[in-house]
């Protein structure tokens, strides 16, 4: 029995061995995680404008075209208690902050990460920045998410030819959605609603969905900061296919939200005709051209505020 177990750890070692290297190579990679976690650890003081949210404020609006310093902490499909998690990871920091930016979206109020097929970017949080909201202990590794294949790709770009992770700009605004790369509108505009319309009737998230947005104007009322919520500008094809009642309820929530709180506005820019076909990566996407005159109305929104 002894030399069976002895020859079990022969045989295990190099493969233990091999994968706490590739773990350990793995997250040494700079990603958009890394990047923001590290930038809010010593600028968090410095920002007066922060931006929260999903890839809809990740590449939609870009802080360069905002007067006061602003940085965009939003990451894909990172949903409201993420958003709170960010905020309250930092308490002791935001010494300038003024503005807090939070999109609720189509689908915002009613799901999280567990609720969907990106529950793998718990993980992104969990290592990155050290953010756990009741994660198991497989979303503190790299190596297990994900395929091998994938892994040892990142690990060849980064440590051969020097390509890392990180897809935004110095401001936390994501470059990858270009005019020139845009998707077929129409397609996208079908798809993407299917894909965000949920049964809204004894909906598990609502309810705590709502609790997180209370607890994140609670958190600004006690250092004066001024929350905006917007919903995002979209395209015909992609408002077209909602249904009504989900975007109808999201709309009435956030009015009668913000209507409680003197701390607290909603823009509803979900159907603002400014925005054309040019602007759109995908039909619920803006690229770089819509991000420029998304980030313009949000500067001017900014600006009546601070009047008001």
């Amino acid at each position: 029995m002894r030399k069976f177990i002895k020859l079990v750890i022969i045989f295990l070692a190099p493969i233990i061995l091999l994968t706490i290297f590739m773990e350990l190579l793995s997250r040494t990679i700079p990603n958009d995680y890394s990047y923001k976690n590290e930038y809010l650890e010593y600028n968090s003081d410095k920002v007066e404008v922060l931006f929260l949210g999903s890839s809809h404020t990740y590449y939609g609006i870009d802080p360069q075209y905002i007067k006061k310093k602003s940085f965009n902490a939003a990451h894909v499909s990172q949903p409201l208690d993420y958003d709170l998690a960010i905020l309250s990871k930092y308490n002791k920091k935001w010494s300038n902050l003024k503005y807090i930016i939070v999109p609720v979206d189509y689908f915002s109020l009613y799901s999280t990460l567990d609720s969907g097929v990106e529950k793998w970017r718990k993980k992104e949080y969990k290592i990155y920045y050290d953010i756990d909201l009741n994660t198991n202990m497989y979303y503190n590794f790299e190596i297990i998410n994900g395929k091998l294949k994938e892994h040892i790709s990142r690990i060849k770009k980064y440590y051969i030819k020097g390509i890392n992770g990180v897809t935004c700009n110095k401001l936390g605004w994501g470059t990858s959605y270009k005019s020139i790369e845009s998707k077929n509108l129409e397609e996208t505009g079908v798809t993407a609603a299917e894909r965000h319309t949920i049964n809204i009737e004894n909906n598990l998230y609502y309810k705590e969905n709502i609790e997180t947005l209370n607890k994140l104007v609670q958190f600004a009322e006690s250092r004066n900061v001024k929350v905006i919520f917007i919903t995002s500008p979209a395209y015909k094809t992609y408002i077209d296919n909602l249904e009504p009642k989900q975007i109808n309820n999201t709309i009435y929530t956030m009015t009668q939200l913000t209507n409680k709180s003197k701390n607290t506005i909603y823009y509803n820019l979900l159907n603002d005709k400014s925005f054309v076909s040019k602007d759109f990566y995908d039909a619920d996407h803006l690229n770089e051209i819509g991000a420029k005159k998304l980030s313009g109305i949000i500067n001017d929104l900014i600006n009546i505020e601070d009047k008001n």
